[in-house]
C-alpha cells in the first residue's frame, strides 16, 4: 500500500506539473519601406559574333544511374549551359537534372580544346535505357563554334534631343 500511494504521488506531481507547463512563442515586429532596384548602365559592352560554319563541333557523354545514385559517368561540365528543358532555378524533375549535367559535360567535350568562346544552335540528342533497378543516358550534342569580336563601348546619347544637341529643339530648346 506505501508504494501504490509513492506511485500515486509521483503520478499527480507529474500531471500537475505537465498541466500547468506552457509553450512560448516570440514574434518581432519590424518597421520596412520598399526599395526600388534600378540597374544602370553606363556605355554598355558591344560585341560581333563570328560563326565558324566550316565545321560542327561534336562532343558526347554518358552516366549510369543504379537506385538513384550516378555510378559512372563525366566529372568535367560546361558552366553556363541553358536548355529550354531547364527551369533555370525553378522546381524540375530529377530526370531533367540529371539531363542537364549530362548536356554539361557534353558540351564541355565538344568545347574543349577549340578555339571558340560559345556554341551556336548546339543540338542535342538524348538516349534513355531503363532497367530494372537504373538508367543509362546517353547524350551527344553537335553545333557551331562561335567567338566574340570587336569589343567596343557605345556611349548613351542624349534621348531628348532629335539632333543630339543640347538647345537644338527638343526638350531643352528654347
Amino acid at each position: 500500500m506505501k508504494n501504490y500511494l509513492k506511485l500515486m504521488l509521483v503520478v499527480l506531481v507529474a500531471t500537475v506539473g505537465l498541466t500547468f507547463q506552457s509553450c512560448k512563442s516570440t514574434s518581432a515586429g519590424y518597421q520596412s519601406s520598399p526599395v526600388i532596384s534600378r540597374n544602370v548602365e553606363l556605355d554598355p559592352i558591344k560585341a560581333d559574333i563570328k560563326v565558324d560554319e566550316s565545321k560542327k563541333l561534336v562532343g558526347q557523354s554518358s552516366a549510369t544511374y543504379l537506385f538513384g545514385f550516378r555510378i559512372k559517368g563525366d566529372k568535367e561540365y560546361a558552366d553556363g549551359i541553358s536548355y529550354s528543358t531547364y527551369a533555370g532555378g525553378a522546381v524540375i524533375s530529377i530526370r531533367g537534372i540529371r539531363e542537364h549535367r549530362i548536356k554539361s559535360a557534353a558540351a564541355y567535350k565538344a568545347l574543349d580544346g577549340q578555339d571558340v568562346d560559345f556554341m551556336v544552335h548546339p543540338t542535342y540528342t538524348v538516349k534513355r535505357k531503363w532497367f530494372l533497378i537504373g538508367t543509362k543516358y546517353e547524350i551527344s550534342v553537335s553545333g557551331y563554334g562561335a567567338k566574340y569580336e570587336n569589343f567596343r563601348t557605345v556611349p548613351d546619347t542624349l534621348r531628348c534631343c532629335p539632333d543630339h544637341v543640347i538647345g537644338g529643339g527638343g526638350l531643352f530648346g528654347r
